[in-house]
Protein backbone atom coordinates (compact mmCIF):
# COMPACT_ATOMS: atom_id res chain seq x y z
CA UNK A 1 0.00 0.00 0.00
CA UNK A 2 1.11 3.49 -0.78
CA UNK A 3 1.91 6.08 1.63
CA UNK A 4 -0.48 8.99 1.88
CA UNK A 5 2.66 11.64 0.61
CA UNK A 6 3.54 8.67 -2.49
CA UNK A 7 0.36 8.47 -3.55
CA UNK A 8 0.24 12.86 -3.30
CA UNK A 9 3.56 12.58 -5.76
CA UNK A 10 1.79 9.92 -8.06
CA UNK A 11 -1.31 12.15 -8.55
CA UNK A 12 0.72 15.32 -8.85
CA UNK A 13 3.13 14.00 -11.26
CA UNK A 14 0.02 12.31 -13.35
CA UNK A 15 -1.78 15.34 -13.96
CA UNK A 16 1.37 17.31 -14.82
CA UNK A 17 1.66 14.92 -17.84
CA UNK A 18 -1.97 15.27 -18.47
CA UNK A 19 -1.47 19.11 -18.72
CA UNK A 20 1.69 18.56 -20.72
CA UNK A 21 -0.32 16.02 -23.09
CA UNK A 22 -3.17 19.03 -23.40
CA UNK A 23 -1.89 22.26 -23.01
CA UNK A 24 -1.92 22.94 -26.78
CA UNK A 25 -6.08 22.78 -26.27
CA UNK A 26 -5.28 24.89 -23.11
CA UNK A 27 -3.46 27.61 -24.88
CA UNK A 28 -5.68 27.77 -27.75
CA UNK A 29 -8.90 28.52 -25.90
CA UNK A 30 -6.47 31.58 -23.65
CA UNK A 31 -5.62 32.64 -27.67
CA UNK A 32 -9.66 32.39 -28.51
CA UNK A 33 -10.73 34.44 -25.55
CA UNK A 34 -7.54 37.07 -25.12
CA UNK A 35 -5.23 38.78 -27.21
CA UNK A 36 -2.56 40.10 -25.22
CA UNK A 37 0.54 37.32 -23.93
CA UNK A 38 0.05 38.62 -20.48
CA UNK A 39 -3.73 37.97 -20.16
CA UNK A 40 -3.40 34.54 -21.92
CA UNK A 41 -0.75 33.46 -19.15
CA UNK A 42 -2.70 34.85 -16.69
CA UNK A 43 -5.73 32.57 -17.75
CA UNK A 44 -3.78 29.58 -18.60
CA UNK A 45 -2.18 29.52 -14.98
CA UNK A 46 -6.23 29.70 -13.65
CA UNK A 47 -7.51 27.27 -16.19
CA UNK A 48 -4.51 24.53 -14.71
CA UNK A 49 -5.16 25.55 -11.20
CA UNK A 50 -9.28 24.63 -11.69
CA UNK A 51 -8.58 22.04 -13.28
CA UNK A 52 -6.14 20.74 -10.31
CA UNK A 53 -9.31 21.48 -8.05
CA UNK A 54 -11.38 19.26 -9.91
CA UNK A 55 -9.20 16.68 -10.48
CA UNK A 56 -9.81 14.57 -7.69
CA UNK A 57 -13.35 14.31 -8.35
CA UNK A 58 -12.82 13.38 -12.53
CA UNK A 59 -14.14 10.20 -12.71
CA UNK A 60 -13.15 8.94 -16.09
CA UNK A 61 -16.55 8.79 -17.30
CA UNK A 62 -16.11 11.12 -19.99
CA UNK A 63 -12.76 11.43 -22.10
CA UNK A 64 -10.06 13.63 -20.59
CA UNK A 65 -10.42 16.68 -23.39
CA UNK A 66 -13.71 16.80 -23.22
CA UNK A 67 -13.18 17.01 -19.00
CA UNK A 68 -10.67 19.80 -19.89
CA UNK A 69 -12.85 21.72 -22.15
CA UNK A 70 -15.58 21.75 -20.02
CA UNK A 71 -13.15 22.99 -17.16
CA UNK A 72 -11.43 25.44 -19.00
CA UNK A 73 -14.66 26.78 -20.82
CA UNK A 74 -15.98 27.58 -17.38
CA UNK A 75 -13.15 29.30 -16.36
CA UNK A 76 -13.14 31.44 -18.95
CA UNK A 77 -16.69 32.38 -18.89
CA UNK A 78 -16.54 32.85 -15.13
CA UNK A 79 -13.01 35.19 -16.24
CA UNK A 80 -15.62 36.99 -18.39
CA UNK A 81 -18.22 37.66 -16.32
CA UNK A 82 -16.09 39.03 -13.60
CA UNK A 83 -14.27 41.28 -15.62
CA UNK A 84 -17.51 42.73 -17.03
CA UNK A 85 -18.96 43.53 -13.71
CA UNK A 86 -15.55 45.88 -13.04
CA UNK A 87 -14.73 48.89 -14.62
CA UNK A 88 -11.84 49.09 -17.30
CA UNK A 89 -8.62 48.04 -15.99
CA UNK A 90 -6.14 49.43 -18.54
CA UNK A 91 -6.78 53.17 -19.32
CA UNK A 92 -5.38 52.20 -23.07
CA UNK A 93 -6.78 50.19 -25.61
CA UNK A 94 -5.43 47.32 -27.63
CA UNK A 95 -5.29 48.77 -30.65
CA UNK A 96 -2.59 50.91 -29.23
CA UNK A 97 -0.14 48.29 -28.57
CA UNK A 98 -0.96 45.58 -30.88
CA UNK A 99 1.85 43.10 -30.83
CA UNK A 100 2.79 41.02 -33.79
CA UNK A 101 1.10 37.54 -33.25
CA UNK A 102 3.53 34.80 -34.08
CA UNK A 103 0.65 32.23 -33.85
CA UNK A 104 -1.01 33.25 -36.49
CA UNK A 105 1.27 32.88 -39.73
CA UNK A 106 -0.88 33.92 -42.66
CA UNK A 107 -3.42 36.55 -43.64
CA UNK A 108 -6.12 33.93 -43.99
CA UNK A 109 -5.47 32.13 -41.06
CA UNK A 110 -4.85 36.54 -39.03
CA UNK A 111 -8.91 36.89 -41.36
CA UNK A 112 -10.59 33.71 -39.77
CA UNK A 113 -9.07 34.63 -36.31
CA UNK A 114 -10.72 38.00 -36.40
CA UNK A 115 -13.51 36.95 -37.51
CA UNK A 116 -14.04 34.54 -34.81
CA UNK A 117 -12.82 37.04 -32.51
CA UNK A 118 -16.12 38.82 -33.15
CA UNK A 119 -18.78 35.88 -32.21
CA UNK A 120 -20.28 35.81 -28.74
CA UNK A 121 -18.13 33.68 -25.99
CA UNK A 122 -20.40 30.99 -26.61
CA UNK A 123 -20.20 30.95 -29.99
CA UNK A 124 -16.29 31.43 -29.81
CA UNK A 125 -16.32 27.84 -27.84
CA UNK A 126 -18.33 26.33 -30.38
CA UNK A 127 -16.47 26.82 -33.38
CA UNK A 128 -13.79 26.00 -31.49
CA UNK A 129 -14.83 22.46 -30.67
CA UNK A 130 -15.79 22.14 -34.21
CA UNK A 131 -12.33 23.19 -35.67
CA UNK A 132 -10.74 20.47 -33.65
CA UNK A 133 -12.93 18.32 -34.75
CA UNK A 134 -15.03 16.72 -31.97
CA UNK A 135 -18.06 15.18 -32.34
CA UNK A 136 -21.80 17.09 -32.02
CA UNK A 137 -22.37 14.70 -29.13
CA UNK A 138 -19.09 15.64 -27.38
CA UNK A 139 -19.73 19.82 -27.66
CA UNK A 140 -23.24 18.52 -26.50
CA UNK A 141 -21.43 17.22 -23.12
CA UNK A 142 -18.72 20.11 -22.74
CA UNK A 143 -21.04 22.95 -23.50
CA UNK A 144 -24.07 21.28 -21.51
CA UNK A 145 -27.00 21.95 -24.19
CA UNK A 146 -28.44 19.13 -26.38
CA UNK A 147 -27.11 17.87 -29.97
CA UNK A 148 -29.71 19.54 -32.28
CA UNK A 149 -28.94 23.08 -30.37
CA UNK A 150 -25.05 22.50 -31.26
CA UNK A 151 -25.77 21.48 -34.92
CA UNK A 152 -28.08 24.37 -35.30
CA UNK A 153 -25.28 27.06 -33.88
CA UNK A 154 -22.93 25.67 -35.86
CA UNK A 155 -24.62 26.26 -38.94
CA UNK A 156 -25.33 29.66 -38.14
CA UNK A 157 -21.64 30.53 -36.98
CA UNK A 158 -20.63 29.40 -40.69
CA UNK A 159 -22.79 31.73 -42.02
CA UNK A 160 -21.71 34.46 -39.34
CA UNK A 161 -18.46 33.63 -40.38
CA UNK A 162 -18.67 33.47 -44.29
CA UNK A 163 -20.64 37.24 -43.67
CA UNK A 164 -17.82 38.88 -42.03
CA UNK A 165 -15.05 37.18 -44.04
CA UNK A 166 -16.94 38.68 -46.99
CA UNK A 167 -16.04 41.99 -45.27
CA UNK A 168 -12.49 41.59 -44.04
CA UNK A 169 -10.03 42.20 -46.84
CA UNK A 170 -7.41 39.46 -47.99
Amino acid sequence: MLTPSVAKASIQQEFVQLIAQHQKLIHSLCSLYYRLPEDRKDLFQEIVLQLWKSYPSFNHESKVSTWIYRVALNTVFARIRKEKAQPERVPFSEREFQLPSSEVDNELTQALYQAISQLSDVDKAIIMLYLDEHSYKEMAAILAMSRTNVSTKINRIKTRLGQLLKKEPL
